[in-house]
Order: structure tokens, then C-alpha cells, then sequence
């Protein structure tokens, strides 16, 4: 195993990860790629690939099409197949002429493109580099554009966290790990408490720096393997897999403490602002648990929370069962999986019939 490094920011410029036999050999191709602006990692076996790819996610892979010890294909196929990878694009080199099959099978495996590298002619290798280059720059601009289309679609855009889709989507995935692994996953809801009050006496725009505060606190305390999602208004979801419910209020207790001790406008008039949680918890059991039911758990020991006294941690688990329907009949988070018809969308035409009105009341 061999690997050849730089830096790793991915907030950097562009990071590509060569796969090839032998490093020294590819010196033309790294060089170029620095004089492009690219950093540069390189790998001399798929198996070491593999682990690089997946643990810096390099923008683009330079894969070795006659890679020994391993089908390049089916390396390809293993990147393609893995969650962390699978949206990295992959390029081909080849120094052999490919045949038709050879080009469907690249293609088929997931590469993204197939470039031939010439022999020792200075002339061709020039010309190969700047082909190289050329076409990286087409994939990695691609790239971005998805990458942008695909964030837009995980992403609440004022805070930066994931949002309420993406949200539902993890507490799945926590709720399956829990079963799989027979370690608890936690769900935490948090909203700042006053909100509306703070928004009417000191403006939206006070408002909105508190939510933005609220995230990134939220985000600096979780760990990689945690989720934090804004789920709506001042509400945020942060779920904890392979924890358990010490961890998760310890967790809403620090953040409670961080939160309230900061001074909002500290140079005029300093202003302190409080934030409350509820929490749920899921160890594999009932087998027929589900998302819902555990965002419901949550926001029950929330709507707790904030009706008692604000400023608390309250956990669904501590709450009497006998007192749990009157705690919050309807709650806001929770999705139904059917809903009953409403007439709050109701839209009044004048002058029209009665008739128009009666048979279509809605829009």
C-alpha cells in the first residue's frame, strides 16, 4: 500500500485522486494537474483506492485502466456502489487502442469518461495533457452543477443544515441502525423560546441572527456522525446514533448553557435568549416504529417543555403515559400519513353561483 498526499480541505481547490501501478510514472500527469491548479493524491492499488476515496472524497479519480492485481472495472463498480463514492466522477486512461468492448464495459462500470495516453512521443503527450485537462475541467464543472442542484434539495438555505425531507430521511436510517446495531438512537428538538416576542420587539432581522446562531452552535457541537436538521420557523433536529439517553440531555443541556450565556448585541444592549428540547429515544423496539412516531415522541416532550416553564430539557421517556393526551393533542411536526380535507384554502369568488361555490370550494 502506497500513498502519495497533500493537503485536505475539500473547501480547497479541486482534489484529485490518481489510481496507478506505478506513482513515479505518472509525474507528467501530476504536474500538470498542479500547473491547472488541482491538488493531487495518488494511490498504487485499487484496495488503497478505495480507503483514500472514501475518506476525502476527492472531486475526480484518474483511474488506470490496466490496473494489475484488480479490473479497473470492477474497481470502478466497487467506488460506484458505495454510498460516500458514488457520485465522484471517474476517468479512464488507457495506453492501449480500447476495442468497442472495452469502451462499453468502462462506460457501463460508471466512468464518467475514457482518454487514451500516448507512448513516449513528446508531441502526443503534450497534446494528452492538454486533452487531459480540458475534459477534467468539463466533469469537475458538471460536477459542481449537480453537486449545487443536489444541495438545493438536502439543504434548508438560511441555516445551512439539512432540511425537513433530508430530516425524515435520517430518522429512517437512525431507526434502522438502532435495530441493527441494538444500540439506542436519540432525537432531539430544539426551538428557541419567545421567538415571535423577540420579533416583534427588536425586528425580523435580530430574529433571524438568533436562528442562524442557534445552527451554528448546533453544529459545533455535534459530532461527524450526527445529523442536525432545520425541520421549520425557529425548530431544529439534531438525531444521535449509538447513543443513549444520559448522552442526548447532557448534549440539550450544553447547548442550553453555550446558547443562553451569549449576548446578542452586546456593544448597546445586550440581549440573552433561551432555547428548549425535547427528546425521544429508540432501542429496536417496537418493530413497528417508524419516523413519525418518533418526531411525534419528540415533539409531545418539546410542546412539554415550552408549555411548563421554557428553558428545559424534557424527555418523552420521563413523561407520565397516564398524562400524555393532554399534553398536546395535535402536534405540529408529526406527519399523518392521511389527512382529512380542509376548507382553509378556501377562496371566495363575487357574484358567483352558489352553485360554483358549493362545487368547488377549494383551490
Amino acid at each position: 500500500m502506497s500513498v502519495q498526499h497533500e493537503d485536505f480541505d475539500r473547501d480547497q481547490e479541486p482534489l484529485i485522486l490518481t489510481i496507478h501501478e506505478t506513482i513515479e510514472s505518472d509525474a507528467a500527469i501530476k504536474k500538470a494537474l498542479h500547473q491547472s491548479g488541482y491538488r493531487t493524491i495518488a494511490a498504487e492499488d485499487g484496495a488503497t483506492g478505495i480507503i483514500i476515496a472514501e475518506k476525502y472524497s476527492p472531486h475526480a479519480v484518474l483511474l488506470d485502466a490496466e490496473l494489475p492485481g484488480m479490473d479497473a472495472c470492477v474497481l470502478c463498480e466497487e467506488l460506484k456502489s458505495r454510498l460516500p463514492t458514488a457520485d465522484i466522477p471517474i476517468l479512464f486512461l488507457t495506453s492501449a487502442r480500447p476495442t468497442n468492448e472495452a469502451i462499453q464495459r468502462c462506460f457501463d462500470a460508471g466512468a464518467h469518461d475514457l482518454i487514451t495516453k500516448p507512448k513516449a512521443n513528446d508531441d502526443e503527450q503534450k497534446t494528452f495533457l492538454t486533452n487531459l485537462q480540458a475534459r477534467l475541467r468539463v466533469v469537475l464543472r458538471e460536477q459542481a452543477l449537480r453537486e449545487a442542484y443536489r444541495m438545493l434539495a438536502i439543504q434548508d438555505i438560511q441555516t445551512g443544515l439539512e432540511n425537513r425531507r433530508q430530516c425524515f430521511l435520517r430518522l429512517g436510517d437512525a431507526i434502522i441502525t438502532a435495530r441493527r446495531e441494538k444500540m439506542e438512537s436519540i432525537l432531539i428538538l430544539g426551538d428557541i423560546d419567545k421567538l415571535g416576542a423577540i420579533n416583534d420587539r427588536f425586528g425580523y432581522d435580530f430574529g433571524d441572527e438568533v436562528i442562524l446562531t442557534f445552527a451554528r452552535l448546533v453544529r459545533r457541537f455535534i459530532s461527524p456522525d450526527c445529523k442536525a436538521a432545520r425541520i421549520g420557523g425557529n425548530t431544529l433536529a439534531v438525531i444521535l446514533k449509538n447513543s443513549s439517553r444520559d448522552r442526548g440531555v447532557a448534549f440539550c443541556r450544553r447547548i442550553a448553557q453555550t446558547f443562553g450565556a451569549i449576548a446578542f448585541d452586546a456593544d448597546s444592549e445586550p440581549k440573552h435568549v433561551t432555547v428548549s428540547f425535547g427528546l425521544s429515544s429508540y432501542d429496536g423496539h417496537p418493530a413497528d416504529f417508524n419516523a413519525d412516531r418518533f418526531m411525534y415522541e419528540a415533539d409531545v416532550a418539546l410542546f412539554e417543555a415550552k408549555d411548563r416553564e421554557q428553558n428545559r430539557v424534557c424527555a418523552y421517556w420521563d413523561l407520565p403515559p397516564q398524562s400524555l393526551p393532554a399534553i398536546a393533542p395535535q402536534k405540529r411536526h408529526a406527519r399523518r400519513k392521511e389527512r382529512h380535507k380542509s376548507n382553509r384554502a378556501y377562496l371566495g369568488v363575487p357574484d358567483a353561483a352558489p352553485e360554483k361555490q358549493a362545487s368547488d370550494p377549494t383551490v
